[in-house]
């Protein structure tokens, strides 16, 4: 009876189990990718967005998710999740193309201020690698720098100890300059305030008032940086340099 018991547990176990198992992210991720195939794009933008609300670290998501936004030429949500898709793997060449091609969908063309030729420089600089290699880089010669310290101190001769010491040093150095280059690369990418108007247009205002001067209008689709945010208002900055105030619900951040 007791043996009968415990099959009967473990059978309610197994049926209780199979839905969680079933509703996995991956599973959801699958069944998502399969209505993609099938041209069923509003359903996998639904699976999409429900795996997002759990997990928003996954960037294939959201490059599927951009896909699908596409296909229906919603080009404002497409832009997001592309961005969005960028900001977890910035070197994607597939994210990047589909970025630059929902992009010259858009209707601003706003031409950005150039970059002086020293930031043009420290940027090429550091998209080099992401900041993730950066790091591993820095750890590689902070191990090298570790070595040369132990052999340091098994060295034999005075000049093998100074040139051992002075091997490590630099190592050292190295290592941090690396290591500086993997926070910088985190900060140009993790620390950018964007956002994308999400509307079909929108009047950008002098100050955060419904009643202010119109300065310019944007439209669906075009990014902008957010630099302050004041009571449902998002004061923003565009590529050209132009500054203006936009209702929050207009835009959607990064």
């Amino acid at each position: 009876m007791k043996l009968q018991f415990r099959y009967f547990v473990l059978l309610i176990l197994v049926i209780g189990l199979a839905p969680v198992k079933a509703m996995s992210p991956e599973f959801l991720f699958k069944k998502a990718n399969k209505l993609y195939r099938e041209k069923e794009y509003q359903k996998a933008i639904h699976l999409y967005d429900s795996i997002l609300a759990d997990n928003k670290s996954n960037f294939l998501v959201y490059y599927n998710l951009g896909n699908s936004h596409f296909k229906l030429n919603h080009i404002a949500n497409a832009i997001l999740n592309y961005e969005r898709a960028k900001t977890l793997n910035p070197e994607d060449e597939d994210i990047n193309y589909n970025l630059k091609i929902s992009y010259s969908n858009t209707v601003d063309k706003i031409e950005p201020i150039p970059l002086l030729f020293y930031q043009n420089w420290w940027r090429t600089i550091l998209n080099i690698f992401s900041s993730d290699v950066w790091s591993l880089i820095a750890v590689s010669f902070l191990w090298l720098a570790f070595a040369a310290g132990v052999f340091y101190l098994f060295a034999g001769t005075i000049s093998m100890k100074r040139n051992a010491f002075l091997l490590s040093i630099n190592l050292l150095v190295i290592a941090a300059l690396f290591y500086y280059f993997s926070m910088a690369s985190h900060r140009l990418i993790y620390s950018n305030q964007g956002a994308i108007i999400m509307e079909a247009s929108a009047y950008v205002k002098s100050s955060p008032d419904d009643k202010s001067t119109n300065l310019f209008m944007l439209h669906e689709g075009t990014k902008v940086e957010i630099t302050e945010e004041l009571q449902g208002w998002k004061k923003i900055k565009i590529a050209n340099g132009n500054v203006g105030w936009v209702a929050s619900g207009k835009i959607e951040k990064i």
